[in-house]
């Protein structure tokens, strides 16, 4: 049954954010192109006053536009998906189902995971097919060799590029379970609940600050923030601080730790409350 559930979600969702996905690989596509026809004219100056330099730019800001409101939309689509059928005029229909409140609430956050990281690859894979129409195979090569030499020998892009894909699925998720315990405490407000929901989530992310702020100067070398600003300044100079990725193995478990305790917490706020306050069941 929690399977019947994920797939109605996404389903919900999917109706808005796949024509928004294929219309922004439509739009790389094309802006590809024009900044390749603009080479083919001798110049690399896509600003220029020429037809073709005019319209790589409409199609650049467009392109760039439609990340961004595809981004917002994403988290509208989810937000919406979690109110409408827990707590709108379809969460009494939603909880005549054989469904626990639990397996609503983690039906809800892995659909909005889902969208996120679909985003983000949607998002990765029609920047690299623009750059495939401006990229020679002489360029890629440039690119991949100023990588290996920017991380050095001792540290992995690729491990790297998995503790960051790590960091942002737990990031996603972290964000979308406060979005609906938000939500969740927001509703109980009589009037105004949108209002409610907001200054929800401002409290939470403001206490969330304070908390990495002090446990940053508790355990400066096990923070995620020290470790970027440190390994950002070795590989602007060129040093190489001997790991094999971004962050140490006890930076990922200190970062990783905060990120599940705040979604456990974020999700049995979010339960209680629909079982207790609601009277959903």
């Amino acid at each position: 049954m929690f399977r019947k559930l994920l797939k109605y979600d996404m389903k919900e969702v999917g109706m808005v954010m796949m024509p928004l996905y294929a219309a922004m690989l439509v739009l790389a596509a094309a802006a590809g192109l024009s900044m390749r026809f603009s080479i083919m004219k001798g110049t690399r100056d896509f600003v220029a006053s020429t037809v073709p330099g005019v319209v790589t730019l409409i199609l650049m800001l467009v392109y760039g536009a439609l990340i961004l409101g595809m981004a917002v939309m994403t988290l509208v689509m989810t937000t919406r998906n979690f109110r409408d059928n827990l707590l709108g005029s379809r969460g009494y229909l939603m909880n005549t189902l054989p469904v626990t409140t639990q397996s609503q609430v983690l039906s809800k956050s892995l659909n909005g995971l889902i969208w996120i990281a679909l985003g983000g690859a949607a998002s990765a894979v029609s920047g690299t097919i623009a750059l495939l129409f401006v990229m020679r195979r002489q360029d890629w090569a440039e690119f991949f060799q100023t990588i290996n030499e920017m991380f050095g020998d001792r540290m992995s892009p690729w491990v790297m590029l998995l503790q960051l894909v790590i960091l942002f699925v737990l990031g996603a998720l972290q964000i979308v379970t406060k979005i609906f315990v938000s939500i969740s405490i927001g509703n109980l407000w009589r009037s105004k609940r949108g209002l409610g929901a907001v200054l929800m989530f401002v409290g939470l992310t403001v206490l969330q600050t304070l908390i990495s702020n002090r446990l940053t100067h508790l355990v400066p070398d096990a923070s995620i923030s020290y470790s970027l600003m440190g390994n950002g300044i070795s590989m602007v100079f060129g040093m190489n601080s001997g790991d094999a990725g971004l962050f140490t193995a006890r930076q990922m478990g200190f970062a990783a730790g905060q990120d599940i305790l705040y979604i456990v917490l974020f999700l049995i706020g979010t339960i209680w409350v629909l079982r207790n306050k609601m009277d959903l069941q």
